[in-house]
């Protein structure tokens, strides 16, 4: 099977999670403080569920993220640009071995673009194989 999940973060030095939360109004998923745990910056993000599945559909994943944050985009920029801060959606999958199984499909529309535009973000995606899942 594949695996994946998708979060929109944003991270920096100076960043307070608890800020970012009040500000925008919206809690995060996870967050990170720095030095706690050997952190060398602090870290908020909303995350989709971990999916498990035959099919990885990112397209999807990446617009429920935009169901919770689209409306905030202006204000994501301005914290960006104010604290310094990083912003990323960041994709994580864990790509089957079984050639049997679809590859996950990895795109985004354009409200998603505008979005990451919007609040000065970049994309990344993180991929591994998944040979662990794939023994018969």
């Amino acid at each position: 099977m594949n695996e994946g999940y998708v979060y929109f973060g944003l991270s920096g030095e100076e960043l307070d999670p608890d800020l970012i939360s009040q500000r925008l109004g919206i809690n995060p998923t996870t967050t990170t403080r720095k030095g706690h745990d050997h952190w060398t910056f602090s870290s908020w993000r909303v995350s989709t569920e971990k999916i498990v599945a035959e099919v990885i559909d990112i397209y999807e994943m990446s617009e429920q993220i935009l169901a919770i944050l689209e409306h905030k985009a202006e204000e994501i920029g301005n914290l960006v640009k104010e604290q310094n801060l990083h912003a990323v959606l960041e994709v994580v999958l864990w790509i089957s071995m079984d050639e049997s199984i679809i590859t996950p499909a990895i795109g985004f529309e354009r409200r998603v673009i505008e979005f990451l535009h919007k609040t000065g973000a970049v994309i990344d995606i993180d991929t591994y194989r998944n040979a662990c899942n794939d023994e018969i």
